[in-house]
């Protein structure tokens, strides 16, 4: 990635709040963009004056102690902005089996009509792709992976579940994902997996991080 980088904007939620946004940058496409977002907040992990460091989706929110200088943090992630190279990322590669259709994926006919393929186009798209966890959220160990085949985009349900079974692997938009626990959700469900994806006792307690790739197999 080029050292010429277009810079992101900064607005503040309060006086110990900054976010840097990237949203509004159209010289670089998605994954760039996430991967910048994601290098920045791994930098600022372990900085004493930033409580916390969120990705979301193209932008970062720093948590800072009471009385941190705002407009330091905001020179110091441009620095960091500027000089980033891929070079920098630190990441982890997880191959995820996947049990598709049938019970465990109560969506797939209904997705293959929708997307206009076959129950086995849907399950070889979906394994053909190669991913990245751009961030988490909604619960523990949930991510937002991107990559999803344009092929099987499709919106959430109108109505969402009260119920999704935990491992169950879901698309929505333009992501795939998986339930790290029972819960709500509106993603179609296409699998399940056996794979845990948080665990308090872990360290760390999630499985995956901001950053991380990922592929899935028909297991």
């Amino acid at each position: 990635m080029s050292s010429k980088l277009p810079p992101p904007q900064y607005y503040r939620l309060d006086d110990t709040c900054l976010v840097i946004d990237c949203q509004h940058i159209h010289q670089l496409d998605h994954k760039q963009k996430q991967r910048l977002i994601n290098y920045v907040a791994m930098q600022y992990h372990a900085r004493y004056e930033v409580v916390d460091a969120v990705s979301a989706d193209e932008s970062l929110t720093l948590y800072c102690e009471l009385g941190t200088d705002l407009s330091t943090l905001e020179r110091q992630c441009t620095v960091l902005w500027s000089g980033f190279d891929d070079g920098h990322l630190v990441s982890r590669h997880h191959l995820i089996p996947v049990r598709y259709g049938a019970e465990q994926g109560i969506d797939l006919a209904r997705v293959a009509e929708q997307c206009n393929l076959t129950e086995r186009q849907v399950i070889d798209a979906h394994c053909a792709s190669n991913y990245d966890v751009d961030f988490l959220g909604f619960q523990p160990g949930f991510a937002y992976i991107s990559g999803l085949d344009s092929r099987l985009h499709l919106p959430r349900l109108a109505t969402p579940r009260t119920l999704v079974p935990k491992g169950s692997v879901a698309i929505a938009g333009d992501k795939t994902a998986i339930y790290p626990a029972n819960s709500p959700g509106g993603w179609h469900i296409i699998g399940h997996t056996e794979v845990t994806l948080f665990d308090p006792l872990n360290q760390p307690p999630a499985l995956f991080a901001p950053g991380d790739t990922l592929s899935f197999a028909e297991a």
